[in-house]
């Protein structure tokens, strides 16, 4: 059993930790694992609890000023020539990667972590008479509202959470106010609203399949802070459109922040992972942190070939967080800087980046060595990219001598495990939610570019165009995913936007989606649409998770659009083959707070999960949490 001071082993199950690290995270006692819905769906707060006790306490959680959601606007990601499939409604990004949204992201959040942890069947509202969305909740045969944006739920004394229909009807729910109903709001006012505007049901408005995975190898460290760093953030064109918004913005510190400032301590935060790997013979960690390579060996100066000619070596740069730049002017992104910045000295190397999993590749300029390459304009708000070094020439003349590469990640602070006054028991978990060190590959193509789309397809669909916005693909297609080179398929989640029939033609929705491992036939269908009757909505999506009998190289995902089907997204989740050249390494983990103004910090170094205790004497101020491993 793994031992240090007064450490623990927690996690009996997990394999000790290698030198590859598969998603480490710290959790507090105040904080959930919000690695995915699953786990969340575990926090000790709610998991023992049922009904309205966990809805209660889910919902205070998630409005709470140090571990909730504030709202500031929309969230867009990707370039989609239509912004109903950028917002991002997917709970787990707005709460480890954002921490902030609008009513139109809020709402389906709420319904999404509802369904997801475990607590019911959910549904979004739209309020057309007061422009607003939130969620209500199904379980105990009867639906309860719960509304992040606005911070209210209709809680009667007894403890029990009513829906709208009720308050609508009840006008005891609308007795009193607090800090969790309605506190910006006249309730008089709000209330005559309620009772009179239309309300429309919005069935699987958010999504689901984004996991907090990403892989800590050897000579690489990762920093999170509770703060903004420098003005990074994921800057998106859209947000320059409304003055208050670049207002907000520009505040000191720059970047996102909350347009109610009494509903959260936080603003955005970073985060920086720093991969600087010993590329010589004297360290394992080219064995540990390469991709894939091909007639490439570390030497005594550093990589170099096996045999005359030519080869390469590739590395794979993945974040659960989003990769942000250093914001310039805030009119144009075309000075956005530093996002990721990669660092080569060689000779007889030329490089290349992927931005979908090696399929094509895109030279990089390197006029001369050490050189310098700032990848801004091409992963900013990405989640990863794999970056290729091609040596060619004579042993020991083609070589790299060094290799650094420095990403910027945008950060929800609410996310990481915050520090309270006493004594914090902490906890540092490992792996995904069924225990296993998987790494994701995603596949999440925008369908309104055939040159995004077809790539990732066994053939062209019969019926596909994408000028059609809402009905982009009829009938079916059937999407290829390899697990990378020495890893096998363990677990996947896939998922689509589909269009629906509405209301009473609701029943005529046919959409399905079925997969494959090994070779595309005898697909076994994981999803067929149930579209309740009161959806009044043309989009909606669905997502879901299979773990495979056996791990595959290759999976396949058939999905059918009928009526249609307009995007899809496929994370797939991969165990590396076991390897002896990789030896045992312990992950250093570092705490800086502050207690007054006195800055502390505190490290542990762990080679199997565990826990730990950091005591502060007076409330305290998070700083920073870093992971790191170290070169061998």
């Amino acid at each position: 059993m793994c031992r240090l001071a007064s450490l623990v082993l927690l996690l009996a199950l997990v394999p000790s930790v290698q030198a590859r690290v598969y998603s480490p995270r710290v959790l507090s006692v105040h904080t959930a694992d919000a690695y995915s819905l699953k786990t969340f769906g575990q926090f000790h707060r709610w998991r023992d609890l049922k009904g309205d006790a966990r809805a209660w306490e889910m919902y205070r959680y998630l409005a709470d000023t140090r571990t909730g959601l504030f709202h500031m606007n929309e969230v867009l990601e990707g370039d989609d020539d239509l912004a109903e499939y950028r917002n991002v409604r997917d709970p787990i990004k707005i709460i480890n990667v954002y921490g902030y949204g609008y009513c139109g992201i809020l709402g389906p959040t709420m319904a999404g972590i509802a369904e997801g942890a475990g607590l019911g069947k959910a549904r979004t509202l739209v309020l057309p008479g007061w422009h607003h969305v939130a969620a209500e909740v199904y379980y105990e045969d009867k639906w309860h509202y719960l509304d992040l944006d606005v911070r209210a739920a209709f809680r009667r004394s007894d403890g029990t959470l009513a829906s709208l229909a009720d308050a609508r009807n009840d006008a005891s729910l609308w007795a009193g106010r607090g800090p969790l109903f309605f506190p910006n709001d006249p309730l008089p006012e709000t209330r005559k609203v309620y009772e009179k505007t239309a309300v429309d049901h919005y069935h699987g408005f958010h999504w689901n399949g984004h996991t907090m995975d990403y892989v800590l190898r050897q000579g690489e460290t990762f920093t999170r802070s509770h703060t903004p760093q420098g003005g990074r953030w994921h800057h998106d064109e859209a947000y320059n459109k409304e003055s208050w918004l670049v207002k907000l913005l520009e505040e000191e510190p720059r970047g996102p922040r909350p347009n109610h400032r009494h509903f959260t301590i936080h603003n955005h935060g970073n985060g920086r992972f720093v991969y600087q790997p010993n590329l010589t013979s004297a360290s394992s960690d080219f064995l540990d942190g390469k991709y894939d390579a091909d007639n490439i060996k570390p030497g005594k100066a550093g990589l170099t070939l096996v045999r005359p000619g030519a080869g390469h070596a590739i590395f794979e740069v993945r974040s659960p967080y989003v990769i942000v730049p250093k914001v310039g002017q805030l009119a144009t992104t075309k000075d956005d800087s530093e996002a990721s910045v990669v660092e080569v000295d060689a000779n007889g190397t030329s490089l290349a980046i992927s931005l979908d999993n090696g399929l094509t590749w895109r030279a990089l300029e390197t006029s001369s060595w050490p050189a310098v390459c700032d990848l801004t304009p091409l992963v900013r708000g990405k989640y990863g990219y794999l970056l290729k070094l091609s040596l060619r020439g004579e042993l020991e003349q083609a070589v790299v001598r060094a290799l650094k590469v420095t990403t910027w990640v945008q950060v929800a602070p609410a996310s990481l495990p915050g520090l309270r006054k006493g004594v914090n028991h902490m906890e540092f978990r490992a792996g995904d939610h069924y225990g296993l060190p998987t790494r994701v590959v995603e596949v999440s193509p925008n369908a309104n570019k055939p040159e995004e789309l077809l790539k990732h397809l066994v053939q062209k669909p019969e019926d596909y165009d994408p000028a059609r916005k809402t009905e982009r693909i009829r009938g079916a297609i059937v999407a290829k995913v390899e697990a990378p080179p020495g890893s096998k398929i363990a677990w996947f989640c896939a998922g689509a936007s589909f269009r629906t029939h509405q209301r009473a033609g609701a029943a005529k929705t046919r959409n399905t989606i079925a997969f494959a491992i090994d070779e595309p036939k005898y697909f076994q269908e994981i999803y067929r649409a149930a579209i309740p009757t009161d959806n009044a909505h043309w989009h909606y999506n669905a997502d879901q998770e299979v773990k495979l009998d056996r791990p595959a190289k290759t999976l396949f995902v058939r999905y059918v659009g009928d009526p249609a089907l307009n995007n899809i997204r496929i994370y797939a989740h991969c165990l590396d083959e076991p390897s002896s050249e990789r030896a045992p390494s312990p992950i250093r983990i570092k705490h800086v707070w502050r207690e007054k103004d006195q800055v502390k910090n505190k490290e542990f170094e762990l080679k199997c999960p565990s826990s730990y205790e950091i005591v502060a004497e007076v409330e305290p101020r998070d700083e920073i949490i870093e992971f790191s491993v170290a070169s061998r």
